[in-house]
């Protein structure tokens, strides 16, 4: 799976060559097929793995048994870094973006394993407002999406981003500050009273 998972990620489902994946790992490409049954198959399953890695993490992080602003802070700062610190998995997304999310929604291991990231942060919201911490609450869907964009965008961009603002985002000193920046944001915009500081 590690070998599907890069071949996957350097060279989108299409450019994918199975033979690659079974001689990196010195495997017989009937091996594969009989375990997975096709490429689609095999892709589907990298896709699964890759999802369910970021959703075992974020369940680790028992939202729930925090504070809301350190629970949500907890959640920026988390995402933040896995995209950080998870090259494939920003990959392989943005591959089956490209792709329209064809494979993707042939799935419904993925779904069902993303909607309690969606609860956790419902129950945040709720124990924020019913604690006046928070001054209103936020659509859980769209309040994760604009974590996401976040930790997300500067990574899928920053060649592009450099070069037109002649600045290079993608330094580790850069890449602090757009950190510290994300989680003030998000803070700063569910917050009641004057903004916490990150």
């Amino acid at each position: 799976m590690d070998a599907a998972l890069r071949e996957f990620a350097d060279h989108g489902f299409h450019g994918a060559r199975v033979d690659r994946i079974t001689t990196a790992v010195g495997c017989n490409p009937r091996l594969l097929y009989h375990y997975y049954g096709s490429k689609e198959k095999l892709y589907i399953a990298a896709l699964e793995q890759v999802f369910a890695d970021i959703r075992a993490q974020e369940n680790a992080l028992a939202l729930d048994r925090l504070e809301p602003l350190v629970a949500l802070k907890r959640l920026v700062e988390f995402t933040f870094d896995f995209f950080e610190t998870n090259p494939l998995f920003v990959k392989i997304a943005r591959n089956e973006n490209l792709l329209e999310g064809r494979f993707i929604e042939q799935t419904g291991a993925i779904r069902n394993s993303s909607q309690p990231i969606l609860t956790a942060i419902a129950g945040i919201m709720d124990r924020g407002v019913a604690q006046g911490a928070f001054r209103r609450r936020h659509d859980p869907l769209q309040l994760y999406i604009t974590i996401v964009a976040l930790s997300a965008f500067h990574l899928n961009n920053g060649h592009t981003l450099s070069v037109i603002f002649d600045t290079d985002i993608r330094t580790a000193d850069w890449r602090r500050a757009r950190r510290a920046h994300a989680v003030a944001l998000v803070l700063d915009a569910v917050a009641a009273g004057d903004s916490p500081t990150p």
